[in-house]
């Protein structure tokens, strides 16, 4: 052994002891591990079976999460759509009352009044203390047709 230190391979005789030390170390371990009950690695399955738990637990609840953002998506469509057709229809009505004529939706069950003679029937009644909706109901005339004039008319008053 002399002559390996003095050929300078003192490096490898050092490695070896290293390695059989190592090999002492994880053999003392391993058998420890052994003489232990089976009781002691039962926290080790009880902790990987409540991360199973609540594996499962989050991917129900995302699965959850994502079925509820798909509906709600569905029911954000449906009030776009319904939006979409109620503000094409009030640009309808828009452009009709632009032109001076009665709006489309107009029907046989409302009265035929003038523009005029409608904006004075509203007038007299708002003066008379009727509500909005009363008034509309009165005239046969949607509420926010109403509404509108009675605006008009107070932008004009403070005018």
């Amino acid at each position: 052994m002399w002559n390996l230190l003095q050929h300078s391979d003192w490096q490898i005789v050092v490695q070896l002891i290293l390695d059989a030390l190592l090999l002492i170390l994880v053999a003392s371990l391993l058998w420890h591990q052994r003489r232990q009950s089976p009781s002691s690695s039962l926290p080790h399955a009880q902790v990987i079976e409540s991360f199973e738990r609540i594996l499962a637990e989050t991917k129900s609840l995302s699965e959850e999460f994502d079925r509820n953002l798909r509906e709600r998506g569905r029911l954000i469509q449906n009030v776009l759509e319904a939006l979409d057709a109620k503000l094409s229809e009030a640009h309808a009505i828009l452009k009709t009352l632009n032109e001076g004529a009665a709006p489309p939706s107009a029907s046989t069950t409302k009265p035929d009044l003038s523009f005029k003679t409608l904006v004075e029937k509203i007038l007299q009644l708002a003066d008379a203390g009727h509500s909005t909706q009363e008034i509309a109901a009165r005239i046969h005339r949607p509420f926010g047709e109403v509404e509108l004039i009675l605006g008009l008319h107070r932008l004009q008053q403070k005018k």
